[in-house]
């Protein structure tokens, strides 16, 4: 395998990345991309270098099965292999040590969305050797979730794990597959944040009336120090400061933003390091000893503001950027010394191109194409945009322009699930290609309600779905329709879960403006979220009082199901037979109802399937059936793409 590589020359990580980006773009293609391969499990999803260099750990998919593998580097002779088979992938993997590493395993899910297995296992990259890390003797099965490693302790791991309703954090030595308890969470499901001494400082979590709580160990004793409800001002700590007993917080008190913070774990006192108008502070990043230098925020495109540009991975993030425009830039993991960093370089259209950084050596080389079938010349470019509403006030939008599909065309809502606290991004989004390649443009709409805009923004949905953050979805269609980006008599409104609920609200309230929706996996009835599903515990009665309310007629009057003699456009209803969280009988209802209203409905659903449709074979029957569905309302040419699954 030949690798190219770019010159590093002195000074500062400044690279020459003429063949690199080559390599990241591709040539002039305008052929239709086969549907399986954008489906199909990633070629490679995770790469990490080991503390010395001296290994590399991979993580990759063939015919669909999860592999494993650790390469001694630079000979890249394989120490350890081992297939996971196709259900299984690896959520989460970490170097603990030199020589070992910690994975965690997960089922596979649609929309890349993962369920950890709760198991842990760790590797020992030298003898090639696996081991599963067992909390108790009595409880062999028992697993748990990676607080973080411990930098000043080789080999040694804090772990939490449940056993009861309460969780517990252990210390664990990997290389004798002990374990040592040493804290006790005082509520339930609580989750802990340790400092680099491997001791428990905080535990977090939701009380039954879903209040967030903050405890913080003091002389072997838990204190609270805080308690919040939903959608009230408070902070979190989520990682150890620069200085001893201070700890980087996320801190929407003082501002409706999420701002980086600073909390003094002896004074107890609080300092905002950065706060942003718009958006808030989302991921952190940390080099290999734990250090945070950089967060990064999400307004329009990803932003990384540094707490210090004289960090080594700083320096060569910056220029990294500087050298690949247009690419957003994450690292993997790098070597103790900051010396070898594995980056991912990924964009609207690049799933992702895998880079080694080696300073020394003074060259940056291509290791993977995440995707290696998808080119980005053969995928559509997102854009965001800024979009007033009917009260003048600012939502956020991504629109992905089809190739080669004229303006106005067809084009498809594509409405996030959630919905508060979540929200679409800019990158690269699989399904959203899947649907341009139909021949469709696509506007994701991030409507007042969605999360990372600061508390005032998502706080404004709520007691307000089908109403207010419905007439954000209208506005947006209707900005696309006098924008000349859709022609209005082919437009469909399509989404998941929450999004489904829109897209059935959609086609509702605006008879006229839409001429097809789909409802994927929905809930469509608001009074049966208080009964069905997976939200109906105390902790979820909680959630719903304050989001939609308890005012039975009144939900009613904000349910689809409810309203569907309004419904002019056709309907195809998609749902997973087991699902736990939007159970099938809101979509069964929903089909009633528009039966009764005389309209057809076309039905999809799958006896083995959840909140989500999992495994390529299944979602690749789904969209084609999607496709086959939309295509006489928006004038879609299906004949040039290839449906077969291999």
């Amino acid at each position: 395998m030949h690798h190219k590589s770019a010159q590093y020359r002195g000074g500062g990580p400044m690279f020459r990345f003429v063949l690199l980006i080559v390599l990241l773009t591709g040539s002039p293609v305008h052929a239709k991309i086969r549907p399986a391969d954008l489906l199909r499990p990633a070629d490679y999803n995770a790469v990490l270098i080991s503390p010395t260099g001296e290994y590399l750990a991979v993580v990759k998919s063939v015919d669909e099965d999860t592999w494993f593998t650790i390469y001694e580097m630079p000979a890249r002779k394989a120490t350890f292999n081992s297939n996971m088979g196709k259900k299984i992938t690896i959520a989460n993997i970490d170097w603990v040590s030199d020589d070992y590493l910690v994975v965690a395993p997960a089922r596979k899910a649609f929309r890349d969305v993962k369920g950890l297995t709760g198991e842990l296992f760790s590797i020992n990259a030298k003898k090639g050797k696996i081991q599963r890390l067992s909390i108790e003797e009595s409880c062999p099965y028992c697993g748990g979730a990676m607080v973080h490693p411990l930098p000043s302790e080789d080999e040694k791991i804090i772990v939490s794990g449940s056993f009861d309703q309460f969780s517990e954090a252990h210390l664990v030595d990997i290389r004798r597959n002990t374990f040592r308890r040493i804290a006790r969470s005082p509520l339930e499901g609580g989750s802990f944040v340790a400092n680099t001494e491997g001791k428990i400082v905080f535990a977090i979590g939701e009380n039954p009336q879903n209040v967030t709580e903050i405890y913080q160990r003091v002389d072997g004793e838990w204190q609270m120090v805080d308690s919040y409800a939903y959608g009230e001002p408070g902070w979190l700590p989520i990682a150890n400061g620069s200085k001893k007993g201070t700890f980087y917080t996320i801190d929407s008190r003082g501002g409706s933003t999420k701002a980086l913070g600073l909390y003094d774990i002896n004074t107890k006192e609080h300092h905002t390091i950065i706060r942003l108008d718009k958006v808030d502070i989302g991921s952190i990043y940390r080099d290999h000893n734990y250090n945070v230098y950089a967060v990064q925020s999400d307004l329009h495109y990803p932003a990384v503001h540094y707490l210090s540009q004289k960090h080594p991975l700083a320096r060569v993030r910056a220029g990294l950027e500087k050298s690949l425009p247009g690419q957003t830039i994450t690292f993997t993991s790098s070597t103790r010394d900051n010396t070898q960093v594995v980056a991912l370089a990924q964009s609207d259209v690049n799933p992702g191109t895998y880079l080694m950084v080696d300073l020394k050596a003074g060259k940056v080389e291509k290791l993977f194409e995440a995707w290696s079938d998808l080119k980005a010349d053969e995928l559509s470019p997102m854009h965001p945009v800024e979009i007033k509403t009917r009260d003048n006030e600012t939502i956020y939008a991504y629109l992905t322009e089809a190739k080669n599909v004229p303006k106005p065309g067809p084009l498809v809502l594509n409405l996030h699930g959630g919905p508060h606290g979540s929200r679409d991004f800019w990158g690269y989004n699989r399904e959203v290609q899947m649907i341009a390649n139909m021949g469709a443009h696509v506007l994701q709409v991030n409507f007042r309600g969605s999360g990372g805009y600061g508390r005032d923004f998502e706080n404004a949905g709520h007691l307000k779905w089908g109403t207010l953050m419905q007439d954000d979805v209208t506005d947006a269609t209707q900005w696309a329709i006098d924008n000349n980006i859709a022609d209005p008599d082919r437009i469909c409104i399509y989404g998941g879960s929450y999004g489904a609920y829109a897209a059935l609200m959609g086609v509702a309230r605006e008879p006229d403006m839409y001429q097809c929706a789909i409802g994927y996996v929905g809930v469509y009835d608001l009074t049966m979220l208080y009964t069905h599903g997976d939200i109906s515990g105390s902790r979820g009665h909680a959630y719903l009082q304050k989001v939609i309310g308890t005012d039975k007629d009144d939900m009613m009057a904000r349910s689809p199901v409810y309203l569907a003699d309004h419904i002019k456009a056709d309907v195809m209803l998609v749902q997973g037979a087991v699902d736990r969280r939007a159970p099938i009988q809101h979509s069964i209802k929903m089909r009633k109802a528009l039966e009764r209203a005389g309209k057809d409905v076309r039905w999809k659903t799958e006896p083995r399937q959840g909140h989500g449709f999992a495994g390529v074979t299944d979602a690749l029957e789904l969209y084609q059936e999607m496709a086959e569905f939309m295509a006489p309302h928006l004038a879609l040419d299906l004949e040039p793409i290839d449906w077969s699954a291999h």
